[in-house]
Order: structure tokens, then C-alpha cells, then sequence
């Protein structure tokens, strides 16, 4: 009732604010042609820091509405930006109603005096440290997927090509926790993916084989689980996997491997506080803006060892009514060994986005977006595998987006917008394998919990494991927002606004035979049939209210943004509020500050992880015969449906100075983010005393049994979804860049990160695999597991780039300094046990480092509580060369370790090879006008 309340007083505040803001406006006026004076049409014209916004009509002409007096200097700051062209920002003086000049936008290529190919911190309306990359940077990826241009943020370690398409691609952003842990998963769960303004979900994967049984990460890839996730991305750059991963994942974030580049205009990515229209998420966003706008026919082709990608793109303007449309293909085949057929990944990917917009002083802007992506994955099957060995993943989503935004220019209300999505999806994740286990096996196909009969199988069998996905999202959001002059110098603005999301399961679930079972008796666990058609839906919705402020303090520009919302999420509500602040400094120096709660629902995988089937077998008598054959099995079922999960949580605070000497820009962030509630999965043991009976053979009958009045003691144990994941991260981060210094035509941009990460679970743990029933300390229990990591890495690029001769050399060197991971004394010691029969027994700090238990000691793979992945700091360097034949052909050549360094790192396990062997590309890319 309070927040109710709060929020109901928050909307009346800026009714009150509206009615008493001086209503005068002015108008800016102008016109936008490219450098041949041809009118360029929905060119969007931006004003900051206001963020008001309008676009281009058919003619090339704007008209912009805003304030009477521009609140800091009275010289507003305008930003042009136009697919293909060269984003355009500059200050105008204006009198009111004043028609500007013509403004000239450049083709984006490589004849400009400057590029810029690097990521680049910002202020945005999104948040105080977003980082953009625009199309020429992404175009010096030379992208395969959204994953390759993403490898290139403060931190991140830069992939082969070719391995980035191997395996799932999740992005984790701000942490140094190894890939293989819950923390990770969550941080990767907790990235919001914004395409077109629409939230690209993965709350409705399905493709699981039951949590329950296998763990939160262990069920996450019922395919491979060891595969995707080596501890360190660098690790995955030289060494060779063991086996193949190519399927979508649960409980995980958006696999951007799925995400063309090819037709992708600019990229921001919030690492830190992002305003309050933005939830469900907990870690960053990553906000990607596709071309829309008239451009020529573009076909780029690229190569890389196996690998081979061809993308077509198009936009052309129907009539000044009819409006643009932009038609976009991208086909991607990727092997890992041109010898290897079984180690592939393909993708086919097409849209269509339709902008139509209408004139008239309330003017309307639509665009609708069309888009078609699968997988091309057929049954593989190994050759020099003796068991049959194949396996299967589709992929296939069909989306549909739709936006609107009506520009009313009413004193109270500038802009009014709505957005609704629809995506469905199939997946199909398909495995066999012939399995020797014993002669025959005993199976129980029972739904509910007691004593029943089963029956005996063949121990040699066709395992086949099949799970049917039908994921079913969509979302929209209303949204209104106006700008008002408060007094001089002092503007206000609000932006209000709903949004809703809903995410469901329509498949057929997991279809498995009973009497093949994959994966057979674990801790006396066993798989079922499941429909997936019969799980409640999700449905999340939040009201957000954003107020910025613009004004001065001692003579220096002041922006405040102050937002708050409040989300329902699987029926628990959430209050968010989100703060940051910018405050000029000097001319050159600016100082922000921010402070943010998010909040992230659970997805359905989490929600409903499916029931687990405990099967204890009581009596196993087989002659031969199954009519004289007996398997007696209890049952229990543990229900785990609609658990009632509270949403992840994350508070944020962040602190930067942003300098623009004119040669010299450089940005210092400082951050701190506690992540709470994080979704995970605990051990729960199940005691079974279950009675033994008298079996008496019946010559060609099936036999008889009776209790003989004993019992035996059994242990069960499941994996319960719930939370108590708990993570704290903070680090540094530190950019500097160069103007070109014309003497060597050459640019440069230098980033460190350092990330510091404390993890931990929020529950005791009971260590269920190896039990030693041999010995009186059975099962060891843990109070709270906790680890520590950390991580510097540098990156330093030089480019060289020389207009005259239309070409751009750019090195890419990166310098991993230190990788360190900890068990702390939680994590490694056991603070009791249970004996066999299940009887708990504390243990004391001395005693739980004694030779006595040192069997339940837990520890890594090298018997140490300290890793170092690897104990060496080591570099790599990359290469690339772009070089433009005219207006209509480009040729690109990169090298991934060009100067073939290979450090090793030998353990205790085994050998990992750092950075990989030399990799060579190279791309052409047409451009028909």
C-alpha cells in the first residue's frame, strides 16, 4: 500500500510540475542532404542532453520542438545519425523559430580524415558509462555474430573465429568468476538483450534435461556439460575440446552466436547503472539498433579456415508514403577442422524492417521488423565412435516487433510510444548412444509415490534422450515523455511508462523410452516423460517513472536523472530506484556518479525444473523368464512445480571522470555491485528405511513376496532450485584514446580492466558425489561456499589509417597480466557430516582439518586452494588490414596471432595451450548504388 501510495504521489508531482512549466517553446529547423545535396529522409535529429528527438521527412527537412531556453550555455547540441553515414554532432546557436543551414552527412568509409574503430565510452540517455560501438568499429571485427564485435569491451579476451562459433556464446559482464559456476550463469542470465527496442528473452528455453536430478549447471547441457565452459576464455583459445556443444541453453543467457553483425548499425552496452525504464536484468543491457534507412545493395563475404559467412543487405525506399524498407540475409556455416564434419555449427538468419512515417505538426513514425533465424544442424554421427554415437540441435525463431511513436508536441506530452513483440520458437535437441551396462536392467515407469512393479530390460540398448521446445515470448511497453523549462538555464524532463512481458513452453517436452534410459539410476534418480504444454506461463509486468534534470551549478552544466520503478515478477514485487549524476567539472572534465537497484525474474526452466523420481529398487530376482522374474521398486516423488522463486537482485554503485583533452581522451570507472537472491541449486538428502521382503519362486508364474519385518536403510539425494547465490564484484576500468597523430597517420586506444569477485552461497551444502560409506564421516557438509577471483587484462590497439590511400592497418595487442582464483575455508573444510544412516555430527575448526575427514576435503583439480589459469602473464596479437577500391569494393585481411605465441600451462590434469594456433580471414564486401 505504501509503494502504492509513493507512486501515486510521484505521478501527481509531475501533473503539479506540467501545469506550472512556463510553456513556451522554440523550434529548431533544418534540412539534411548527403554530400551529392540529395534530401535524406528519417534521419534521426537528436537534441542533448535533453534527448528530444525527431526525424527527417521525404525533403531532407526537421523540425525540432524543445524548450524556450537551452539550459546550460543557450547552445544546443544536435546529433545526426543515418545508416552508412558518419554520425554528425555539433553545437548550433539558434533564436527561436530559427531555420538552421543545411547539414551534410558523409558516407561512413575510410576517405574521411578520421575513424573510429574502437569502442567508446559515452553518456547516453541510457546510462552514465554506456560503451558504443558504431558501424565502422564493427566493421573492424570483422563479425561473425554479435559475439565477435562484444569481445572487444574492457575485460573481455578477444576468440578465434572459429571457436566463437563452436560453442554457446553467452556474454558475462563486470566479473572474473570462472565460466563453469552458478555465478557465472546468473551474471549471464542478468544481461537484458534489446534488439529494435524489443527484450530478446531466453526465459521460455526449455532445453533441459531435469535440474533436479543433474544440478543447476549439470542439467544446464544435457549434451556436453563440460564442454562450453572451460574456466577461462583464454584457455578455450588454444586448447581442444573434448567434445561439441551447439545447443541453446536454460537457465543461461542469449547465445549471440544466433545474432548477425552483418546488418547491425551501432551497439551500447551498459555495464553499470541503466535508467529506470530498462528492467529485468541485474548485470548490464546490450542495446543493438539495426539499419533502417535508405542504402545500397551490400554483399559481404567472409572466410576463415572452415569457416564461411555471406550476408546480403538492402534498403530502399518505397515512396514518400509507402516509406523505407530494409531486407537483410546472413548465412554462416562454421567448422572447427575442414576435416571434421561432426564439429559444425550453420545459421541462416533473415529480416525485413518496414519504417513508415507520416507529416503533420503530430507527427507518427512506425516500423515494423520481420525476423527469421535457425539452425541448420542435421543428425551427425561420429565415424570413429563405435556406439552409435550421433547427435542433433534445432534451432528455429520466428519474431515479429512492432514500434510506434507519435510525436503530439502538446506542452505536457512531446512524445507518446508503443511497442509490442512476438517471438516462437522450435528446438530440438537429439542424442543417442548405444550403452553395455549388464545383461539385463531393471525399469520403473511410475508416476506417484510407493511400492510398485517394474520390469526387466535388455543392458544393451540404444540410449536416445529427445526434448521438444516450443518457447512462446512476447512483451510491450507503453511509454509517454515531455520536456519543460523550469526557470533559465533549468529544464525538466519525464518519461512514463508501462511495460509487460510473458514467456511460455509449448513443446512436447522431454520424450524419453523408459526402458533406454541415458542416464540410469544417480543417486537412484530417474527421467520420466514431461510435457512442456502444461506449465503455467510467466508473466512479468513493471511501472517505471524516469526525471532528468538539467541545470547549472557554479556556472558548470549539471544533469540529474532520478527514476524509480516497480516490477511484478513470478508474483513478487520489486521497488527500483536508479540515480546518476553528471556534473561538468572543467571544460574538459566531467564527473558521474550513480547508485541502482535491479531486479531479474526467474525464467520457466527455474520456475518448474520438473519433478525428480526417486527409485529404489527392493527386490531384484531375474531367472531369464519375465514371467517368472521379479522387480520390486519404490517410488517417491519430489514435486518440483511453480516453486516459488524470488527475482535476482543487484544494487550497483559506480563513480567516473571522463577527460577530453582535445589529442587525448581517457575515462576512469570505478564500480561496486552486490548481487543477491542469485538463482541456484542445493543437495537435499532423502532418507528411505524401506522394508525387505520374503520372495518364493512360482514354477511358470510370477513369484510371491512378503515383508519379512526388517528394513533397509537407503539415501536418496535431488538437486532443489531456490535462491542463496550471492556475489560481490569491483573493479576499475581505465580507457584512453588518441587523435590520429598526423606524423604517423596513426591512432591509438588503450584499455585495463581489473575485477576483484567474492562468491558465495547463502545456504549449507552437502557434498553428495564420492560418498565414503566405508568410513563413519559419510556425506560432508559445508556451511557457505565461498571463492575469490581476480583479473587484469590490458588491451592496446594502434591504427593506422591513411585517407589518401582509402586503408586502415590496425594492431591489436592484448596483455593478460593475471587470472587468480581462491577457495576460501568455507569452501574447502566441512563444518560437519552425516554418517551413512544419516545422523549429523558438528565438527570443530581443528577437527575438520584433521587426517581424520580429510577425505571430505574439497579442493581443485590441482589439490590446491589457489588457481592461476595460467601462473604466467602472456600477450597475444591480432591483425588487420582494410583497404577501399572506390565507393564500391572493400577488402579486409585479419590475422588472430599473427606472431604465433602459444604459452603452456601444464597442471596436475593435463596441458592448456593459451591463444591457439595462427588463424588468417579475409572479407569483401560490394556495394551496388
Amino acid at each position: 500500500m505504501r509503494r502504492t501510495l509513493f507512486i501515486a504521489y510521484i505521478l501527481l508531482l509531475i501533473l503539479g510540475v506540467a501545469s506550472s512549466a512556463y510553456a513556451q517553446q522554440g523550434v529548431l529547423r533544418g534540412k539534411v542532404t548527403d554530400e551529392k545535396g540529395k534530401p535524406l529522409p528519417y534521419v534521426s535529429v537528436l537534441l542533448m542532453p535533453e534527448e528530444s528527438k525527431t526525424y527527417t521527412l521525404a525533403d531532407g527537412s526537421f523540425a525540432l520542438m524543445l524548450p524556450a531556453a537551452y539550459p546550460a550555455s543557450g547552445q544546443p547540441v544536435l546529433r545526426f545519425s543515418y545508416v552508412g553515414k558518419r554520425t554528425m554532432t555539433l553545437p548550433v546557436r539558434w533564436p527561436q523559430s530559427a531555420t538552421l543551414p543545411v547539414f551534410i552527412l558523409k558516407d561512413d568509409n575510410l576517405k574521411l580524415p578520421d575513424v573510429e574503430v574502437n569502442g567508446v565510452r559515452k553518456k547516453t540517455a541510457s546510462s552514465n558509462s554506456s560503451i558504443q560501438f558504431d558501424r565502422e568499429a564493427i566493421e573492424q571485427t570483422q563479425a561473425l555474430s554479435l559475439a565477435n564485435v562484444l569481445d572487444y569491451l574492457p575485460g573481455q579476451t578477444i576468440l578465434k573465429p572459429n571457436v566463437s562459433t563452436q560453442s554457446l556464446q553467452a556474454l558475462t559482464l563486470r566479473t572474473v568468476v570462472p565460466a563453469n559456476t552458478v555465478s557465472a550463469l546468473n551474471n549471464a542470465f542478468g544481461i537484458s538483450m534489446q534488439i529494435d527496442g524489443a527484450t530478446l528473452s531466453n526465459d521460455a528455453n526449455m532445453q533441459i534435461m531435469g535440474p533436479g536430478r543433474m544440478g543447476f549447471f549439470g542439467g544446464n547441457n544435457p549434451q556436453n556439460p563440460e564442454s562450453s565452459f572451460l574456466p577461462d576464455r583464454g584457455a578455450r583459445n588454444g586448447t581442444l575440446y573434448k567434445s561439441y556443444a551447439t545447443m541453446a541453453q536454460a537457465n543461461n543467457g542469449i547465445d549471440l552466436r544466433s545474432i548477425p553483425a552483418e546488418n547491425v548499425e551501432n551497439i551500447e552496452v551498459v555495464t553499470g547503472v541503466a535508467g529506470a525504464r530498462y528492467g529485468d536484468y541485474t548485470t548490464g543491457l546490450v542495446i543493438v539498433n539495426r539499419q533502417a534507412g535508405i542504402t545500397p545493395l551490400r554483399i559481404s563475404a567472409r572466410t576463415n579456415e572452415g569457416t564461411q559467412n555471406l550476408g546480403i543487405n538492402k534498403g530502399v525506399q518505397l515512396s514518400p508514403r509507402m516509406g523505407i524498407v530494409n531486407i537483410s540475409f546472413d548465412y554462416l556455416n562454421s567448422l572447427d577442422d575442414p576435416r571434421d564434419k561432426l564439429k559444425g555449427y550453420q545459421r541462416v538468419a533473415a529480416s525485413l524492417l518496414w519504417t513508415v512515417q507520416t507529416k503533420g505538426r503530430s507527427r507518427f513514425r512506425n516500423t515494423l521488423s520481420l525476423d527469421v533465424n535457425t539452425t541448420l544442424d542435421q543428425t551427425k554421427r561420429d565415424p570413429d565412435q563405435g556406439e552409435e554415437q550421433m547427435s542433433r540441435f534445432n534451432n528455429r525463431l520466428f519474431s515479429v516487433n512492432n514500434r510506434g511513436e507519435w510525436q503530439v508536441k502538446k506542452t505536457w506530452l512531446n512524445t507518446l510510444s508503443l511497442q509490442a513483440n512476438y517471438s516462437r520458437g522450435k528446438q530440438v535437441s537429439y542424442e543417442q548412444r548405444y550403452l553395455n551396462s549388464t545383461t539385463v536392467i531393471g525399469i520403473s515407469d511410475a508416476m506417484t509415490t510407493g511400492i510398485h512393479e517394474g520390469y526387466f530390460a535388455p543392458g544393451y540398448y540404444l540410449s536416445v534422450k529427445h526434448i521438444m521446445g516450443e518457447p512462446v515470448t512476447a512483451g510491450g511497453r507503453l511509454e509517454a515523455s515531455s520536456s519543460f523549462k523550469l526557470k533559465q538555464h533549468t529544464t525538466y524532463r519525464y518519461t512514463l511508462g508501462v511495460n509487460f512481458s510473458y514467456s511460455a513452453n509449448r513443446g512436447p517436452g522431454i520424450l524419453i523410452d523408459p526402458s533406454r534410459p541415458r542416464f540410469a539410476g544417480n543417486n537412484y534418480t530417474n527421467d520420466r516423460m514431461r510435457s512442456y504444454r502444461d506449465l503455467p506461463a510467466l508473466a512479468n509486468a513493471g511501472v517505471y517513472l524516469e526525471n532528468t534534470l538539467n541545470t547549472l551549478l557554479l556556472q558548470r552544466p549539471l544533469s540529474l536523472n532520478l527514476g524509480l520503478r516497480n516490477d511484478l515478477q513470478n508474483k513478487y514485487s520489486t521497488l527500483s530506484p536508479r540515480l546518476s549524476m553528471n556534473y561538468r567539472i572543467a571544460q574538459n572534465l566531467s564527473w558521474n556518479a550513480a547508485y541502482g537497484i535491479a531486479t531479474k525474474a526467474p525464467s520457466l526452466s527455474q520456475v518448474s525444473p520438473g519433478n525428480v523420481y526417486i527409485d529404489v529398487p527392493m527386490v531384484s530376482v531375474y531367472n531369464g523368464s519375465s514371467t517368472e522374474s521379479l522387480y520390486l521398486v519404490y517410488t517417491q516423488v519430489q514435486k518440483l512445480e511453480n516453486l516459488p522463486i524470488k527475482p535476482y537482485r543487484s544494487v550497483t554503485y559506480e563513480t567516473g571522470f571522463n577527460l577530453d583533452a582535445g589529442p587525448l581522451q581517457a575515462s576512469l570507472y570505478g564500480f561496486h555491485r552486490v548481487s543477491a537472491n542469485g538463482f541456484s541449486a542445493i543437495s537435499e538428502l532423502v532418507p528411505l528405511d524401506l522394508p525387505n521382503y520374503t520372495v518364493t519362486p512360482v514354477a511358470g508364474g510370477h513369484p510371491t513376496y512378503t515383508p519379512d519385518g526388517t528394513t533397509t536403510h537407503y539415501v536418496a539425494s535431488y538437486q532443489r532450485m531456490q535462491n542463496g547465490s550471492y556475489d560481490r564484484s569491483e573493479g576499475l576500468e581505465i580507457m584512453l584514446s588518441t587523435r590520429k597523430i598526423r606524423a604517423l597517420q596513426t591512432s591509438f586506444n588503450f584499455t585495463t580492466a581489473y575485477y576483484l569477485t567474492y562468491t558465495k552461497s547463502n545456504f549449507s551444502s552437502i557434498k553428495t558425489d564420492n560418498p565414503r560409506y566405508d568410513l563413519t564421516a559419510t556425506y560432508g557438509v559445508f556451511s557457505a561456499t565461498a571463492t575469490r577471483a581476480s583479473n587484469i587484462k590490458s588491451t592496446l590497439t594502434s591504427t593506422t589509417h591513411i585517407p589518401a590511400l582509402r586503408m586502415a592497418v590496425m594492431l591489436t595487442g592484448e596483455l593478460f597480466w593475471v587470472n587468480r582464483s581462491e577457495l576460501l575455508p568455507s569452501s574447502i573444510y566441512p563444518v560437519g557430516y552425516y554418517t551413512k544412516d544419516m545422523r549429523y555430527f558438528a565438527l570443530t575448526p581443528e577437527q575438520a582439518r584433521s587426517a581424520e575427514y580429510a577425505h571430505l576435503i574439497q579442493l581443485n583439480e590441482n589439490n590446491s586452494p589457489v588457481t592461476y589459469t595460467p601462473s604466467f602473464v602472456y600477450p597475444n596479437v591480432q591483425l588487420r588490414l582494410s583497404k577501399e577500391i572506390g565507393d564500391y569494393l572493400r577488402f579486409s585481411f585479419s590475422a588472430y596471432n599473427v606472431f604465433f605465441i602459444r604459452p603452456v600451462n601444464r597442471t596436475l590434469t593435463g596441458t592448456d595451450y593459451y591463444n591457439g594456433q595462427p588463424t588468417y580471414s579475409a572479407e569483401l564486401i560490394f556495394n551496388i548504388r
